[in-house]
C-alpha cells in the first residue's frame, strides 16, 4: 500500500455551465484550449473503462483500506464522467472535431476490453492514471494563472478534476500490485503496457489535432470577443497554430512520466498534497456534500 495517501474525498459536483463559453474559454492560450477540449472528449469513455477495470478485481481485495479507496476512486471517476459529459455538450456548439474524438476513443477502448485480459486492462488504467496525475500536477502548480485565463466554469471543472486525480493517483497501481504482484513479470507487464498506453494516447491526440487543425489556424482572437460564424456554420474560432508536441512538452513533466518505469515507483514519492490544500483555500467548500444537503433542505423548507 501507498505509504502517504491523500484523503480521497467524495464531492457532490454540479458545475454551472449555463453561461459557459463554447469557444475561447481560455483567454491566453488557444492551443492549450484545444488540448484540454480533446482530452475532455475522451474522459467519459475513459473513466468508464477505468471503473470497469478496477471493479473486475474488487472481489480479490483483502485490504479494507484499499477496498475503501477503490470505492472512493469509483465515486470520483463517475463524477468526472458526468461533469465532462455536461461540459462536452457546451463544447459541441463549437468543437466539430469533439464527437469524432469521442468516437475514436470509444472504439480503441472497446477493442482493448475485447482483446486484453483483465490484468492488462488494469495496467492500462494505471498507465493512463499516471498521465492524468502528471497533467494535474502541472495544472495545480499554475492555479492562479489558469483561473485568471479561463472562463470560470472551465477553471472550476479542470482544477477540481486535477485535485481528484491527485488524491487517487495511487489507487490503480496499489490495486494492480495487490492482485497482480510486484515481481519481475508484473513489473515488465506494467511498463510494457505504459508504452502501449502512450502510443494509444498519442494516436488519439494526433488524429484529434488533425481534425481540429482547420479550426485552429490564423490569428488569435482578442480575449472575450465573440466568434463570427458564417450562415449555417459552427462557432469555430480562429486561433494560433496548435502544436501537439509543444503542448505536450509543456504539460507533461518528462521526469515524472519516466519515473513510472522504475521498478520501485510509488506515485506518492512525488508528494504534492500541498497543491490540494492550496486549491481548497481557493475553492472553499467546493463539492461539500453536507453543505449541499443542508442547502437543499433549507430550500425545501422555504417552498413548503
Amino acid at each position: 500500500m501507498t505509504a502517504v495517501p491523500a484523503n480521497i474525498v467524495r464531492r457532490q459536483v454540479n458545475i454551472d455551465f449555463a453561461s459557459a463559453k463554447s469557444s475561447g474559454w481560455h483567454a491566453r492560450r488557444s492551443d492549450a484550449e484545444v488540448f484540454f477540449n480533446l482530452i475532455s472528449y475522451t474522459f467519459p469513455v475513459g473513466e468508464k473503462f477505468f471503473i470497469q477495470a478496477v471493479k473486475r478485481h474488487q472481489d480479490r481485495i483483502t485490504d479494507p483500506l484499499l477496498q475503501r479507496q477503490v470505492e472512493d476512486f469509483i465515486y470520483q471517476e463517475t463524477m468526472h464522467a458526468k461533469e465532462h459529459l455536461r461540459c462536452n455538450l457546451v463544447l459541441d456548439r463549437s468543437c466539430s472535431y469533439g464527437p469524432k474524438v469521442a468516437r475514436l476513443a470509444t472504439a480503441l477502448l472497446k477493442v482493448s476490453r475485447r482483446i486484453y485480459p483483465k490484468s492488462t486492462q488494469l495496467a492500462l488504467s494505471c498507465a493512463i492514471e499516471h498521465f492524468t496525475s502528471t497533467f494535474a500536477d502541472h495544472l495545480l502548480r499554475r492555479q492562479r494563472a489558469f483561473i485568471a485565463a479561463a472562463d470560470p466554469p472551465f477553471a472550476a471543472l479542470w482544477l477540481w478534476h486535477a485535485v481528484e486525480e491527485t488524491e487517487h493517483k495511487a489507487v490503480c497501481l496499489d490495486l494492480y500490485r495487490h492482485v497482480v504482484g510486484r515481481g519481475p513479470v508484473a513489473y515488465l507487464h506494467r511498463v510494457a503496457v505504459m508504452v502501449l498506453a502512450t502510443l494509444i494516447f498519442l494516436a488519439i491526440m494526433l488524429v484529434g489535432t488533425l481534425w481540429a487543425r482547420p479550426r485552429t489556424g490564423g490569428a488569435r482572437r482578442g480575449a472575450g470577443s465573440a466568434p463570427s460564424p458564417g450562415p449555417g456554420s459552427r462557432e469555430d474560432k480562429p486561433a494560433r497554430e496548435f502544436s501537439l508536441s509543444g503542448v505536450l512538452t509543456e504539460l507533461v513533466h518528462l521526469k515524472l512520466y519516466l519515473d513510472y518505469y522504475r521498478p520501485g515507483f510509488e506515485p506518492w514519492d512525488h508528494d504534492n498534497r500541498h497543491l490540494i490544500e492550496e486549491w481548497k483555500e481557493r475553492f472553499k467548500g467546493f463539492g461539500d456534500r453536507a453543505a449541499a444537503a443542508a442547502a437543499a433542505t433549507a430550500r425545501e423548507r422555504e417552498m413548503a
